[in-house]
């Protein structure tokens, strides 16, 4: 058996595998970040940046926009800067479930409505085989 398996059977409650992948990656990585930064650069996500300053939140709340029917919650959120300039990272796990109300949707258009932020990226986990249309596209730099 798996530690993550072990630790979620500790859980009493129901079992939230979504937010206890999230929890237990978001730990992982703001006591690694090395770690992540390593990950990231192996997986073409970010450069060879230099970075002064990371910050790795969960469930972090955002107000929708007017478009949306409703807010939205980051499962993991990594703000990465150098002094300069900062790139945003928004990880979306889907480990019980897949992108049903258009999560993701909202998600781009939220990282695209970002003021100051030089790259914007978000990535997309899940379990099981999900395919979603890319959205390079959509996020682009206008808002620099």
């Amino acid at each position: 058996m798996s530690l993550f398996t072990n630790l979620l059977n500790l859980h009493s409650a129901n079992k939230p595998l979504e937010d206890f992948f999230t929890e237990i990656v978001a730990y992982f990585f703001s006591i690694n970040k090395d770690l992540l930064i390593a990950w990231l650069q192996q997986n073409s996500i970010i450069g060879d940046n230099s970075y002064s300053s990371i910050n790795i939140t969960t469930q972090k709340e955002h107000r929708g926009l007017e478009s949306h029917k409703e807010d939205s919650r980051f499962d993991i959120l990594i703000e990465l800067s150098n002094g300069l300039d900062t790139d945003v990272i928004v990880i979306e796990s889907k480990i019980g479930s897949t992108d049903g109300n258009n999560a993701l949707k909202r998600y781009v258009e939220i990282l695209s409505s970002l003021q100051n932020v030089n790259q914007r990226i978000l990535l997309y986990i899940t379990r099981n085989y999900d395919p979603q249309k890319k959205s390079r596209h959509l996020l682009t730099n206008k808002h620099r």
